[in-house]
């Protein structure tokens, strides 16, 4: 017999809802979007629930195309063809399972052979070794240590660790960028207030970029598993020339200095944002699909 939750148990996430991540399953292949951070500071926009079912933890909510999805943030584990049948008859309407990873899509399609495997455009992680972000050695890194020596040459700056103490000065500066970057999203600068505003609880580290006292860059990451880091969110002031590659090298170097690799999360399916990450040479790209059944 299937034991799973009913229709009306698709939870809201909240911070005490970690917990039930943390106790059902690991993150191992260190994937920012199945981490519960990434699910909680953008839970409201799209609209984020989750259920435990058949010992899964599964995620519903909506695609940015405002079509019903759902995935599951551990990977299944067990009783598969069970929770995916429990899922296609207690959810209303059209659905599409994803972004999933290849071994989740696979395990779904065992039991459903003529289900359908799609790649995802735009859902694709990029995961570096600390050690080439924070060194940046050899002739590949060059042009990026040319970008950060210039910024050094040019301006005098600080680099401030970000804790409970002095919080209010990462929150000064997200909310300065905000304003000073053009077209920033909205949407993005509500999940960025977010994480400050439970910057402890969600464990997040944190650096501020100073340059004669003015606000130039920062960057919010946390640990995904024992030795992957995710890159949340990352600001630069382009005025300031070399801004991003220096605040990208300083937090990879001093905030993740314990973490073997970093995951700075998928290019959204913009060609220059695409550019600039595999300019870093990443070791491993986590592509994401969709499966329909």
């Amino acid at each position: 017999m299937v034991k799973a939750a009913s229709k009306t148990e698709w939870n809201i996430i909240d911070i005490t809802s970690q917990d039930v991540f943390i106790e059902n399953g690991s993150n191992p292949d260190g994937i920012a979007m199945f981490g519960f951070t990434s699910l909680f500071l953008w839970k409201d926009y799209y609209n984020t629930r989750y259920s435990l079912i058949n010992g899964n933890v599964v995620a519903k909510g909506t695609s940015d195309s405002g079509k019903n999805v759902i995935y599951f943030p551990r990977g299944l584990e067990s009783s598969i063809k069970e929770t995916v049948e429990y899922i296609l008859d207690t959810v209303e309407g059209d659905i599409s399972f994803m972004p999933l990873t290849a071994d989740t899509a696979e395990k779904i399609r065992e039991y459903y052979p003529d289900a359908k495997i799609k790649t995802l455009d735009g859902k694709c992680e990029y995961v570096y070794s600390q050690k080439d972000l924070a060194l940046l050695e050899g002739k590949k890194y060059h042009a990026k240590r040319n970008h950060i020596s210039k910024f050094n040459k040019q301006y005098e700056s600080e680099y401030i660790e970000i804790n409970e103490e002095n919080l209010h000065i990462l929150r000064e500066c997200a909310e300065h960028l905000f304003w000073k970057i053009e077209n920033s999203p909205k949407q993005e600068y509500e999940a960025i207030k977010l994480a400050i505003d439970n910057f402890s609880e969600l464990k997040l580290r944190g650096c501020v970029i100073t340059v004669d006292g003015k606000y130039v860059a920062y960057s919010i990451g946390s640990m995904i598993n024992e030795n992957t880091a995710d890159i949340h969110f990352e600001k630069a002031d382009r005025e300031y020339d070399g801004s991003y590659a220096f605040v990208n090298n300083s937090f990879a170097k001093y905030g993740f200095h314990d973490a073997e690799y970093i995951n700075r999360e998928e290019d959204l399916g913009i060609e220059g944002l695409r550019k600039a990450k595999l300019s870093y040479y990443p070791i491993r790209l986590n592509q994401m699909y969709r499966i329909s059944i």
